[in-house]
Order: structure tokens, then C-alpha cells, then sequence
């Protein structure tokens, strides 16, 4: 399931207008590679973020970068940089602009709030896979029942009178089929 741990540029926006509302600082989500995929200066998107980069490169876990630092550090600014984690995997980075030791508390907790949506989201595309794939094997199953009653139906006339309650059998199986495959369309419909 670790391939499944991804931050979506949505979801990296979400998280930079939130950060951005409760901190009234300049906010970023960076990704592989310290490319920046979410900012509260748009301008900055697509561009790398050495800081950022240092961190999802596994040089270091934080960053307090302080304006000495930003003049030498291409793509950066003086704040708060932290790395969110999911078991050993890095996910990627929350950078936070301003005073790093005001900022390092908050970008600490939102480094946990994404880490849990991150994994909430895998989750829930664990669960649809899931679904999915046993709607499949529902499907499968009625097809065959349908099969068994086709079967059935043939056998019950090639025995003519004798194969009637037989015909009551195949009749109610293929009802069942009927009313599974329906049950599948009414739940792809929703």
C-alpha cells in the first residue's frame, strides 16, 4: 500500500489554503524531488524548493530557515520547513514562512493532520478496489447462474411433463440472477 501514500495537487491546495488561514503566513507543499506542488504564491508551483528537496531526500527531517540561509538556499524563504512521514516513506513537506521557532509547533501538527488524511485517503481507495472487485465477482456469479438455468430450462423440456417442478427450480434461479445483476446496476448507479 505504500505506492498508495500520494498527496494530490488538490489536496495539496486544500492544505495550503488551510495552513495559509490559520497561520496568515506564506504556505507550501512540496513534493518529490523538492518540487513545490501546492503555494500561497502560485508563482512558486513547479519550481524546486532546495530546502524541501534537502528534506524529501533524506538529509534531514527539518528545516529553520533563517533569512542568512534563504540567500543561500535557491527557491527558499526564512520559515519553518518539516517533513511528513508516513512509516519510513517521505511524502512530502510542509513549509511554513516566518519566524521557524513560532512556526515549527504548527507545522508539526499539520505534518500529522496530512499524514492522516494521506493514509485515510488510501484507505478509502483500498476500500473501493475492494468493492470493486467483489461487484466483479457478484457479476461473475450471477452469469453463471444464468448459465445453470439456461442449462436448466434445456433439460426440463427435453423431460417434456416429467421436468415440470424442475422448470419451477430453473425459473427461480434465473429470477435470482435477474435480481442480483439489477441489485449491481442500481449500486454502479450510486
Amino acid at each position: 500500500m505504500a505506492s498508495e501514500y500520494r498527496i494530490s495537487a488538490e489536496h495539496a491546495a486544500r492544505i495550503v489554503k488551510n495552513l495559509r488561514e490559520a497561520s496568515g503566513n506564506n504556505v507550501n507543499v512540496i513534493g518529490e524531488g523538492g518540487v513545490i506542488l501546492a503555494s500561497s504564491s502560485p508563482e512558486r508551483v513547479g519550481t524546486v524548493h532546495e530546502g524541501g528537496k534537502r528534506i524529501m531526500a533524506g538529509d534531514c527531517d527539518e528545516i529553520a530557515i533563517s533569512a542568512e540561509m534563504a540567500a543561500s538556499m535557491p527557491g527558499t524563504r526564512p520559515g519553518y520547513n518539516g517533513v511528513v512521514m508516513i512509516g519510513d516513506r517521505r511524502v512530502a513537506v510542509i513549509g511554513i514562512s516566518g519566524d521557524p521557532e513560532i512556526l515549527r509547533p504548527l507545522t508539526k501538527v499539520a505534518a500529522i493532520a496530512v499524514r492522516e488524511e494521506v493514509l485515510n485517503a488510501a484507505r478509502h481507495r483500498e476500500e473501493i478496489r475492494r468493492i470493486v472487485s467483489m461487484k466483479a465477482q457478484v457479476a461473475d456469479v450471477a452469469e453463471r447462474m444464468k448459465v445453470v438455468a439456461l442449462n436448466g430450462s434445456i433439460l426440463a423440456a427435453k423431460l417434456g411433463d416429467k421436468g415440470r417442478s424442475f422448470k419451477i427450480v430453473v425459473a427461480e434461479i434465473k429470477k435470482l440472477a435477474e435480481g442480483i445483476n439489477q441489485l449491481i446496476d442500481n449500486f454502479s448507479e450510486d
